[in-house]
C-alpha cells in the first residue's frame, strides 16, 4: 500500500488534470468543495493521532493535457522514504471555508506542489446554514472533553451528515426500549441511563441530545458486542482479549442501517446465548417464588437404603427442582431399594418388609398405619430417589454413584441466586468471545474438565481433562494456535515445580531423581549427580535445571500439543490415568492433561499424513523425541463455562472451581448491574 506522502503528491496530480475523473465525484462532505469526493477530500496521515485526519481542499482546475512530469514522480517518491513519523497532523474544521495556495500542500513534505501550467485557486465551500453551524457548534462543545477516538468518531458521523440530527422519534424509542431491556441480558442498566436519556429528549437541546444518545449507543452497543468487562482487569488470569469494534466502525454500522438492526447484530447470534437469557429468565421466577425450597440439612453421606429426615429434604429438593421421579413411591420400590447392590449395610440388616415375610405376612398385604407409610414414601433412600440422584449427578458432571456425599450435596443446595448468578457471569463470558472462532478449532472447558474439536459447529472429538489445581497453579483462559506436537517429548521441569516439589524430596533422597529418569544439569547444559549438592544450603536459590527424559513414566506421556504462549501452557498425554475416574480433576501444574491423546494426534495428522493412525505409533514406537508441525494449525480456545448448553442441547451447570464466576459478578455488580442481593 502506498504511503500517505506518495498518495497525497500522485492525488494531486491526478486532480490537477492527469486523469482525474476518477477521483471527481458529484456531492462532497460538508466542507468540500462541489465536485470533490469526500474520500480525496480527507486524507489521512502516516502517523494519525487517535483516528484525526489532514483535511486537504483540492483546487478546482481545468484538465490539462499533459505528459506526467518525471521530476514530480521522483518527488513523491522521495516522499515515501522520508521517516514518517516527522509528519505534523491536523484536525479538520468542519463546516469552514479552507484555501489552497499553489496547488496541494503536504505539510509532510514542507512546500507546494503545483502542476506547471495551474494557477492557485481559491475553493468556495457550500456555507452551511446558521442551523447547521449552530448544531456543528453544539456538537463540538459536546464532545470537547470525550477522549480522541469517541469524539473525532462523533464529530465525523454528524459531519458526514451535514450537521443534522440523526435520533428521530423512532431511532430514538428503539434505542431507550433496548437501554432498557439491557437487564434481560445480564447487562447493567444503571451503566446507560435509560430514562435519564428519555427525559433529556423532552427538555434539553437539540445537539446535546444527539451528543447523549449518540455516546449511549456507543456504550450500549460496545458491551453487548464484546463484553461491558476487561476480562484481564477482573482477574490476570482470565487473559481473553475481546474483539472491540472502535467507535467509528459502531457509528459506520448506524449510518448503513437502522438502529434496531445494528443491535440485533451485534449481540452474540449463537443459540446458547439465547438459552441463557431464557434460563435467566426462569431463575429470576424461581428465585421470587422460593420454588426449591429449603436446603438438604448437612450431615454423613446418603445412601440408598437408609431412612431418616435428611432423605425426605433430599427427595423433596430433587423433585421441587424438576425431578419428577424422586416423588413419593411404592413399598415394592422401597424394597428394590433396600436390597440394591452396593449398598453394604442391606445384608447385615433386615428390612421391614424382610421382618413381616419373617412373621408370615405378605408385604402388599401388610398393614400399615398412616405414619408408617409416611416414613416409607418420603423419608426412605429408594430405587426412585437413587435413580434422581444419578440424574442429578450427570447433570452437572459428577460421577454417578447415586451416593449423596459433600460434594453432591453442595451441588444440590446451590439456590437460585447462585444458579443466576452463574448465568449472569456466563452470559458475560459469552460476549467477551462473541466473533468467529472459524471452522475448526479446540475449545477447552476448566470447570467441565473436557476438551473437544470442533468442525464447522459439530464436535468431532471429546475427551476429558485434568486441569491446574485451584490453589497455587490455577489453568489461564486464553486462546492461541496449535502448530505443532512433540512425540515421546522431554519434560523440562519449570523451576517453580522444582523448587516447590522437587527440592523437599532431594533434601531427604538425592536419587529420587535417577528413579524417575530425571537429570540435573547446570544452566549450560552440563548433565551432575545430585548427590554432589548440598540440598540444604540452597535455599530459596534454584541454579540448576531438570529434565526428564522420554519414558513410560515420563510426566507428559508419549505426546504434548503445542500452542506457544506467554503462560507456558499446552496439552499433554500423562502417565497418572487415574485421575480421570474423578469427578473434580483439578490436580495438575496448570497444564491440560488428555485422556484420549492417540485419538487427539490423529484428528489433527488426518489431512497430513496417508494413515495417521500408523504414522503416529510408528512415532511413539521409536522411543526418540521427534517434533511434527502442523500443516494445518488449529485455533485453541482455554474457557471458563461454569453454565453452558451440552451437545444434546441441555443446559449444564459446574462447579466454580476456581471461584472466577464471583470474581466476574462482584465486578459486573461494580459496572453497575442489579443483581438480587443474599437472603439473611
Amino acid at each position: 500500500m502506498a504511503s500517505g506522502r506518495k498518495a497525497r503528491v500522485l492525488g494531486a496530480l491526478l486532480l490537477a488534470g492527469l486523469g482525474c475523473e476518477a477521483a471527481i465525484a458529484q456531492g462532497g462532505a460538508p466542507g468540500v468543495a462541489p465536485g470533490v469526493s469526500e474520500g480525496a477530500a480527507q486524507v489521512s496521515s502516516p502517523n494519525p493521532v487517535a483516528g484525526a485526519s489532514t483535511e486537504v481542499v483540492l483546487p478546482d482546475v481545468p484538465a490539462v493535457d499533459a505528459s506526467v512530469d518525471e521530476s514530480l514522480i521522483a518527488a513523491a517518491n522521495t516522499a515515501t522514504a522520508t521517516d514518517a513519523t516527522t509528519a505534523t497532523t491536523t484536525k479538520p474544521t468542519m463546516g469552514a471555508a479552507a484555501v489552497t495556495p499553489a496547488g496541494v500542500t503536504t505539510p509532510e513534505l514542507g512546500g507546494d506542489v503545483t502542476h506547471p501550467g495551474t494557477e492557485p485557486t481559491q475553493v468556495p465551500v457550500p456555507p452551511l446554514s446558521p442551523e447547521q453551524a449552530a448544531f456543528r457548534d453544539g456538537i463540538l462543545a459536546g464532545t470537547a472533553s470525550l477522549g480522541d477516538a469517541e469524539r473525532v468518531a462523533i464529530e465525523d458521523f454528524y459531519a458526514k451528515r451535514d450537521f443534522t440530527p440523526y435520533w428521530n422519534t423512532a431511532d430514538l424509542d428503539t434505542l431507550v426500549a433496548a437501554l432498557r431491556a439491557a437487564p434481560a441480558q445480564a447487562m447493567p442498566a444503571a451503566r446507560y441511563d435509560a430514562e435519564g436519556l428519555a427525559g433529556l429528549f423532552s427538555a434539553a437541546g437539540e445537539a446535546p441530545r444527539e451528543v447523549a444518545a449518540t455516546r449511549a449507543f456507543l456504550g450500549y452497543a460496545r458491551d453487548l458486542d464484546s463484553g461491558v468487562l476487561t476480562p484481564s482487569a477482573v482477574d490476570p488470569e482470565i487473559a481473553i482479549a475481546p474483539i472491540r469494534l472502535t467507535p467509528d466502525a459502531l457509528l459506520g454500522r448506524l449510518a448503513a442501517a437502522p438502529v434496531g438492526e445494528v443491535l440485533a447484530e451485534l449481540a452474540p447470534d449463537s443459540p446458547e446465548y439465547a438459552r441463557l437469557i431464557a434460563e435467566k429468565a426462569r431463575l429470576e421466577t424461581l428465585l421470587a417464588e422460593d420454588a426449591w425450597g429449603a436446603a438438604v440439612s448437612g450431615g454423613p453421606t446418603l445412601r440408598a437404603g437408609e431412612t431418616g429426615a435428611r432423605v425426605g429434604e433430599l427427595r423433596a429438593r430433587l423433585a421441587r427442582m424438576g425431578y419428577e421421579a424422586a416423588r413419593p413411591t411404592s413399598p415394592e420400590d422401597i424394597r428394590s431399594a433396600d436390597t440394591s447392590p452396593g449398598d453394604a449395610s442391606a445384608e447385615a440388616t433386615p428390612t421391614e418388609a424382610d421382618s413381616l415375610e419373617a412373621a408370615g405376612v405378605a408385604p402388599e398385604t401388610a398393614p400399615m398405619d398412616a405414619g408408617s407409610e409416611q416414613i416409607a414414601s418420603t423419608d426412605r433412600f429408594d430405587a426412585a430417589l437413587e435413580a434422581e440422584v444419578r440424574a442429578f449427578q450427570r447433570d452437572h458432571g459428577l460421577n454417578d454413584d447415586g451416593v449423596v456425599g459433600q460434594h453432591t450435596l453442595v451441588q444440590i443446595n446451590a439456590s437460585p441466586r447462585d444458579r443466576l448468578g452463574q448465568v449472569v457471569v456466563n452470559l458475560e463470558r459469552l460476549r467477551w468471545l462473541n466473533h468467529d472462532l472459524g471452522p475448526r478449532y479446540v475449545m477447552v472447558n476448566i470447570p467441565d474438565y473436557s476438551a473437544r474439536v470442533y468442525e464447522n459447529g459439530t464436535p468431532v472429538w471429546t475427551t476429558k481433562t485434568v486441569v491446574g489445581e485451584a490453589r497455587e497453579t490455577r489453568t489461564t483462559e486464553f486462546s492461541e494456535v496449535m502448530s505443532y506436537m512433540v512425540v515421546n517429548p522431554t519434560w523440562n521441569v519449570p523451576s517453580s515445580i522444582a523448587k516447590r516439589d522437587l527440592v523437599p524430596r532431594l533434601r531427604r533422597d538425592p536419587g529420587v531423581l535417577a528413579r524417575s529418569n530425571m537429570q540435573l544439569m547446570t544452566r549450560s547444559g552440563t548433565v551432575i549427580d545430585p548427590r554432589l549438592i548440598d540440598w540444604a544450603s540452597l535455599g530459596d536459590s534454584f541454579p540448576f535445571r531438570i529434565r526428564q527424559i522420554p519414558s513410560d513414566g515420563n510426566a507428559l506421556g508419549k505426546v504434548k500439543f503445542m500452542f506457544p504462549n506467554v503462560h507456558a501452557i499446552y496439552m499433554h498425554d500423562t502417565p497418572h490415568r487415574e485421575y480421570f475416574a474423578r469427578d473434580a480433576r483439578a490436580y495438575s501444574n496448570g497444564c491440560i492433561r488428555v485422556q484420549d491423546p492417540d485419538g487427539f494426534a490423529r484428528l489433527l495428522l488426518r489431512d497430513q499424513v496417508s494413515d495417521p493412525e500408523a504414522a503416529f505409533d510408528g512415532w511413539v514406537a521409536a522411543g526418540s523425541e521427534k517434533t511434527v508441525k502442523l500443516t494445518h494449525p488449529i485455533a485453541v480456545n482455554i474457557v471458563y463455562r461454569t453454565v453452558f448448553v451440552d451437545d444434546g442441547g441441555a443446559i449444564r451447570y459446574r462447579d466454580d472451581v476456581y471461584g472466577r464466576d464471583r470474581a466476574v459478578l462482584t465486578a459486573l455488580e461494580a459496572a453497575g448491574l442489579d443483581f438480587p442481593a443474599a437472603e439473611g
